[in-house]
C-alpha cells in the first residue's frame, strides 16, 4: 500500500516526538536506574502496615503529609488507606517528577518538589492548612543534610492533636530493628532531644523477629492529647512494654 507525502510526513514528525519525550525517561533510568526498581509500601512490613490502619483509623486525620516521596508507594498507601489529602514532598527532581506523573490524575495527592523544612513552614504559615488532627510520616533522610530534628520542631510547635511517625528510626529495647546513621549520628530519640517537646513517644508492639519484609524501625510521636488514646492501641506501647516473643500486637 502507498503511503501519501502528507502521510509519510505525519509518522516522520511523531516519531521525531515521540523520540524526544522518551529521551528524559531514557536520561533517568540511566542517571537512576533503581527508580523502576519495584518497593512495596513502607518497606514491604506487614505490622508496619497495620499499625498505620489502625493509627489513622483512629486519628481520623483532617489530612496527611509525607517527606520522601522517592516512587509513591507509600504515599498510594497513605491516600488509600486515610481517604484524605496527601501532601508528599520529595527534594530529588527525577523523584518529584516521577511521582508527579504517577499522581498527576489525583487531585487529593499534592507533590511538592521542596525541602521538608521548607514544605512544612509553608505549611505552617498557610492559614488554609489545618493546624490540628495531622498525620505525618517522615521519611526524608538520607542524605548527610539531615532535616529530621527540624522537621519535628516544626511540627510540634505548629500544630496540635497530630501524630508523628519517623521511618529507619533506632528501636532501643529492640536491635533487630534496623535504622539509618548519617556522618555517624544515629536516628534515635536521644539525637532528637529537645525538639520533640511535648509530644509522647511510643514504640512499634511487635518484636523485630516477627516482622516481615525490610523489618526498618521505627517511632510514633502523638500529642499529649492523644497520648492516652495511644496508649490504648495495640500496635504501639511505651518503653516499659517490652513484647514477649510470639505475642506481636497484644499486651
Amino acid at each position: 500500500m502507498e503511503i501519501s507525502q502528507t502521510e509519510q510526513t505525519a509518522r516522520t514528525v511523531t516519531a521525531s516526538l515521540l523520540g524526544r519525550m522518551r529521551k528524559p525517561i531514557v536520561r533517568i533510568r540511566r542517571i537512576h536506574p533503581w527508580l523502576y526498581q519495584s518497593r512495596p509500601a513502607l518497606n514491604g512490613q506487614r505490622f508496619r502496615q497495620e499499625m498505620f490502619r489502625s493509627l489513622l483509623q483512629e486519628l481520623q486525620p483532617d489530612a496527611v503529609f509525607e517527606s520522601g516521596t522517592y516512587r509513591g508507594a507509600t504515599t498510594q498507601f497513605l491516600w488509600h488507606v486515610s481517604g484524605r489529602p496527601v501532601y508528599t514532598v520529595e527534594k530529588d527532581p527525577a523523584l518529584a517528577r516521577l511521582a508527579t506523573r504517577r499522581f498527576r490524575d489525583v487531585t487529593e495527592i499534592r507533590v511538592m518538589k521542596s525541602d521538608s523544612r521548607k514544605a512544612l513552614q509553608s505549611l505552617r504559615e498557610n492559614s488554609s492548612f489545618p493546624k490540628s488532627r495531622i498525620f505525618f510520616y517522615l521519611d526524608a533522610h538520607w542524605e548527610e543534610d539531615l532535616p529530621l530534628r527540624e522537621e519535628v520542631a516544626i511540627i510540634t510547635e505548629g500544630w496540635t492533636d497530630s501524630l508523628i511517625l519517623i521511618d529507619d528510626f533506632k528501636v532501643p529495647d529492640d536491635p533487630g530493628y534496623g535504622f539509618d546513621t548519617y556522618a555517624g549520628t544515629q536516628l534515635s530519640i536521644e539525637y532528637l532531644g529537645d525538639a520533640v517537646g511535648a509530644y509522647q513517644v511510643f514504640w512499634p508492639n511487635c518484636p523485630s523477629s516477627e516482622e516481615t519484609g525490610a523489618r526498618r524501625g521505627c517511632v510514633l510521636l502523638a500529642a499529649p492529647t492523644l497520648a492516652d488514646r495511644m496508649a490504648a492501641l495495640d500496635p504501639v506501647r511505651s518503653m516499659g512494654d517490652a513484647v514477649p516473643l510470639g505475642r506481636a500486637g497484644s499486651r
